[in-house]
């Protein structure tokens, strides 16, 4: 019986990608690197991403990965379908800059909130809605963490310097002390360690938690499926109080060697209005 070889091995390549995972999160690995509105070097640009930044990918075509577009993304709209913040037609037309000439690249339903970034004539910057995709070039991003889940959130880091990213990289003495019970081992070999980032969500505790001292997450709710933004660890006696409360936690963040998700020692939690 003759085999037909080239069509087992294209066979091959496309399970290959068909099997590829679509939830999961990359690490930019360049300064200014573009996300475009469209899988294609030749569409326009909608936001740029700096090194060390996380994007959350939804989505795989070949070369490029979707991924929810972040908070600097803008996309621009008629001003007259604004009014409060909140869009007043139906499905208006989002388009990559101010004015008809620039490609539409989707659209928003009326009752939509948006927030404003930027005025220009007739036209209104707004950031682009949480679900939307933008695309980025596999060569600009490295995989870190297969399987997990995107995150929706905003969070305000404070740049890590030079010298910190040597440190890291060489295995020389952090010039920031680690919190207590935390130790060079234990920290994943990525940039960005210590972070100082800001995340709003309920404390739960850990089911089954296999790690020892992952015992609190925070978690959201995202498309009616809830998700974990990240691991707590903070004052053991504090922690059961904080249990299915709404929280803003600010601290540091830190990855671990074999966690799918950050883990924060807060410096400071607010209570949120239920």
């Amino acid at each position: 019986m003759k085999i037909n070889w080239i069509a087992l091995v294209l066979g091959s390549v496309l399970s290959a990608i068909a099997a590829e995972p679509t939830n999961f999160q990359v690490r930019v690995v360049a300064d200014n690197v573009n996300l475009r509105v469209r899988p294609d070097a030749g569409t326009e640009v909608v936001a740029q991403v700096q090194e060390g930044q996380f994007l959350s990918v939804v989505r795989v075509d070949g070369d490029w990965l979707g991924i929810l577009a972040p908070t600097n993304a803008g996309l621009w709209l008629k001003k007259q379908f604004v009014k409060g913040g909140m869009v007043t037609g139906d499905k208006i037309r989002l388009r990559s800059g101010p004015g008809i000439s620039y490609r539409d690249v989707g659209t928003v339903s009326q009752g939509a909130v948006l927030t404003e970034i930027e005025n220009h004539g007739d036209w209104l910057k707004v950031a682009a809605p949480p679900d939307f995709i933008l695309w980025v070039s596999r060569m600009m991003v490295q995989s870190f963490e297969t399987g997990a889940i995107p995150v929706a959130v905003q969070t305000t880091e404070v740049p890590v310097s030079d010298a910190e990213k040597v440190a890291l990289v060489t295995n020389a003495p952090l010039s920031r002390e680690l919190p207590a019970g935390l130790s060079r081992d234990d920290l994943a070999s990525v940039l960005g360690q210590g972070a100082l980032v800001e995340r709003s969500g309920t404390v739960e505790r850990v089911p089954l938690a296999f790690f020892r001292g992952m015992d609190y997450r925070l978690v959201t709710m995202r498309n009616q499926q809830k998700v974990t933004l990240c691991y707590l660890r903070g004052n053991e006696a504090q922690m059961p109080s904080l249990v299915d409360r709404r929280l803003t936690v600010k601290g540091r963040e830190y990855w671990l060697n074999n966690q799918r998700y950050a883990v924060v020692y807060p410096d400071l939690i607010t209570p949120l209005a239920e």
